[in-house]
Parts: structure tokens; sequence; C-alpha cells
């Protein structure tokens, strides 16, 4: 009986600690996914964009750098056209045109207009530790990774473990485009 017991044991704790790990592994790539679309979304509508995470809360949502109007233009009539949108005066023969740069739009970071620009939250027993940023290491408070207009970022790498103490790393790679998911070792 002893031994059946055992032999039960030994099939189960294995499965349940890769289960344990396969729940962190996935919130840790769907991170990568959040941190891979504010890069693509940053290229394809010429604005910078962040990958926002509240450490301590264990949140994660994706802004963009625009205008007002643009951040919210979802949300406007869509017969009314965006001020970048509306028809330029036209200039006849004779008449002078300004050379000076155009006003600049007052631009700040807003959640994008979809499921992304919402809070994400972390599995609950899924953890920020920290984020090692070119600033240094940061293990609370809030966090942002900006990605600008032509992809860019700087390299970072975002840590994440499991009540079972289970860690993995996401590396951000800017020089390869990529965000690497890697299970730290014990050390």
């Amino acid at each position: 009986m002893v031994i059946v017991i055992g032999m039960l044991m030994g099939l189960v704790l294995p499965n349940l600690n890769s289960r344990r790990g396969a729940q962190l592994e996935s919130s840790a790539k769907q991170i990568a996914g959040t941190l891979q679309l504010a890069r693509e979304r940053a290229i394809v509508t010429g604005a910078a964009h962040r990958a926002f995470l509240d450490l301590e809360v264990g949140t994660s949502r994706i802004d963009w750098h625009v205008a007002e109007d643009r951040a919210f233009a979802h949300l406007a009539d869509p017969s009314d056209p965006l001020p970048s949108e509306r028809p330029s005066r036209e200039y006849s023969d004779g008449q002078s045109i300004s050379l000076s740069p155009p006003e600049r739009e007052e631009r700040d970071y807003y959640p994008i207009p979809n499921r992304f620009g919402r809070e994400d939250w972390l599995p609950e027993d899924i953890f920020f530790v920290g984020v090692n940023t070119a600033d240094g290491w940061i293990e609370d408070g809030t966090v942002q990774i900006v990605f600008q207009v032509d992809g860019t970022t700087d390299y970072s790498e975002i840590v994440m473990r499991d009540n079972w103490e289970n860690r993995i790393v996401l590396e951000i790679e800017p020089l390869l485009d990529i965000v690497r998911v890697r299970q730290e070792e014990d050390s």
C-alpha cells in the first residue's frame, strides 16, 4: 500500500509542479506579446507606444503618445474629420505662404482604444519581481518600456515569479527586435 501511494505521489507531484511552471510561462508569453504589439503599433501608427507595468499590483497595458483628439477619435462622430485630416487652405498665385513650422500638438500618453489599452492583470499566483532597465533595477512602483516610432527601445529585462519560486525572465533585445522568454536558473 505504501509503495502504491509513493508511486502515485511520484507521478502527481512532478505534473503539479510543471503545471505551475506552465502558468508562469504562459503569463510571461502574454507580456512578451504585449511588448511586441506595442513595438509594432509604434511603427504602424507613427506614434511612440509604451508598455506600462505596475509592479506592485501586477498589471500591464499599452499606451500611445498622441494628441487627445487622436486618442479619443474612436469615440467621435465618424463624419467629423480629425484636425489633421481637415482640408488645408489652398493658396492662389501671389499669396504668401508661411514657412514657420506648424504648431506642435500637445501630446500625452493615452491607453490605446481596444482591449490592450485596458489593464491586464497577472494571475493571482504570478508576480513581477522587478525590471532591469538602462536606469537600473526597479522592483516597485511603475515601469514604462517605451517604443519609439521606428520600433526601437532600450534593452531591459522583466523578471517574474510564481508562489513556488519558479522564475522567468523576459529579455527585450532591441537589436534583434525580439522579446526572449527564458527560465531563470536557480543560483
